[in-house]
């Protein structure tokens, strides 16, 4: 779809609830039998969602807890719609969760089953379940509540005409408004993805990891797009938030200082505080993937164009711009200072991460005076005018997680894996050398997965 006619925005405007601003003690629907089962179950669920040591011993249990829920909902759809006024976007949720449960029930299942050593690893499963099981209790928490979904506002459009057309690196925006987001047109044409076994030699890269950038491919982009120029930032984010009423997650793992070993869930946080100091002006972080293409449909809805998520085909297309080298700048890293916000001797000297007595790999001798994320646009950008496609912000794409590179498309189409685990590319703020690289990628295994150091840029069609 190229762009949405008036007449649809129209009928989505009309189509979206208008229950107004809900407060805390708005009334919640009656609860018949039904539900009050629904709610034991939900109960259920959230308790099953504690690791017991190991994935066969831990999801057959959630599995047959998260079917139940389901089978309840639905009877309580059929039977008391009004009961439940949120269940259509339970039962996505829920549905994710189920696909995610019976991946781990039949792969557990198979003759020598072993857990990749780098994605599902004890700390990562337990904050797989900790995220989930956040979830599960804000949906108890809301079950009978009014959807707070409001009316949807178009926004001030411009009149810059942009189409396939028109000349890359050029800037525009769709909207009159504080924090509109500025878009860069880019070119169609193709590159080389994933790494080298020299340059993954050179940096290091663990063995293990090393089947995630193989094999290299030939991907042509044949459109041309537009792409954020930034990352979407804190300001943006609240906005979309105050207009539509969506209730991102709550929770994250988060780095902090001087953390030892993997990243923790802690529950308090959330994309207004991270747990470090963020100004409307940062990248927005600890958000899901499914608040990111929440975002995206309003900004849709609201301009009349799509914007979506990029696939991962495409992300590596914007994030080389044309270069072939380790980095999208070349292939030393103390030019890092200049092109990306990375974990550099400032982050080091504030944060100190380690993994028992080995304290972790930082960007040497490079100083670029943030221990955290920065404003967006504060580094140099790449040869298609886009900053932060490495380091500052992790960026979510629109595929889900396939281990290798041996079967992804050739033409930057989505590719979907077996369960719906996230994708994220890119470096962030505390990223050591190796992981800057724009061939980097891998997986988190939840789609609920958030921390302090992943969030989202849009693309546009055209």
């Amino acid at each position: 779809m190229r762009a949405l006619r008036p007449t649809v925005i129209a009928a989505l405007s009309l189509a979206l609830i208008t229950p107004g601003t809900i407060s805390a003690s708005a009334e919640e629907a009656p609860a018949g039998r039904p539900v009050r089962e629904l709610e034991a179950s939900l109960s259920r669920l959230e308790k099953s969602l504690t690791w017991r040591g190991s994935i066969a011993a831990t999801y057959p249990s959630v599995d047959t807890a998260v079917r139940r829920v389901l089978k309840s909902l639905r009877r309580v759809a059929r039977e008391q719609p009004s009961a439940v006024p949120q269940a259509r976007a339970f039962t996505r949720q829920l549905t994710r969760l189920e696909a995610e449960t019976g991946y781990w029930v039949r792969e557990s299942s198979k003759p020598g089953f072993e857990p990749n050593p780098f994605l599902a690893t004890d700390p990562l499963m337990r904050a797989a379940l900790a995220e989930w099981s956040t979830e599960i209790t804000e949906i108890r928490h809301d079950l009978r509540r009014p959807d707070p979904t409001r009316r949807l506002h178009l926004a001030a459009l411009t009149t810059t005409p942009v189409s396939a057309t028109t000349s890359p690196g050029t800037l525009f925006t769709d909207t009159h408004e504080r924090h509109a987001m500025t878009m860069v047109v880019i070119p169609r044409g193709a590159y080389t993805a994933g790494a080298t076994a020299q340059q993954q030699q050179q940096w290091k890269v663990p063995q293990g990891r090393r089947s995630f950038e193989r094999p290299q491919r030939h991907v042509t982009v044949a459109h041309s797009i537009a792409a954020g120029q930034t990352e979407v930032t804190v300001g943006q984010f609240k906005q979309f938030v105050k207009e539509t009423g969506h209730k991102p997650a709550q929770g994250m793992r988060a780095w902090q200082p001087h953390q030892d070993g993997w990243m923790d869930f802690r529950p308090r946080l959330n994309y207004l505080d991270p747990g470090f100091p963020q100004s409307d002006a940062h990248p927005v972080v600890g958000i899901t993937k499914y608040d990111a293409q929440a975002f995206t449909v309003w900004m849709s809805r609201r301009t009349g164009h799509t914007y979506r998520l990029p696939t991962e085909g495409e992300w590596e297309y914007l994030a080389r711009a044309g270069s072939t080298t380790a980095f999208f700048w070349g292939d030393d890293i103390e030019s890092a200072g200049a092109h990306a916000n990375t974990y550099d001797e400032d982050a080091f000297a504030a944060n100190r991460f380690r993994a028992g007595s080995t304290v972790w790999d930082h960007v040497p001798d490079v100083h670029d005076g943030h221990a955290h994320t920065s404003p967006a646009a504060s580094f140099n950008p790449n040869a298609f005018g886009l900053h932060d496609m490495t380091g500052n912000a992790r960026e979510f794409v629109a595929d889900t997680w396939v281990n290798n590179l041996k079967d992804a498309s050739t033409d930057a189409s989505v590719r979907h894996g077996q369960a719906p685990f996230i994708v994220v590319r890119g470096g962030a703020w505390n990223y050591r050398p190796q992981n800057l690289r724009t061939a980097y990628r891998n997986g988190y295994l939840s789609s609920e997965a958030r921390t302090n150091m992943f969030g989202f840029r849009l693309v546009r069609d055209l």
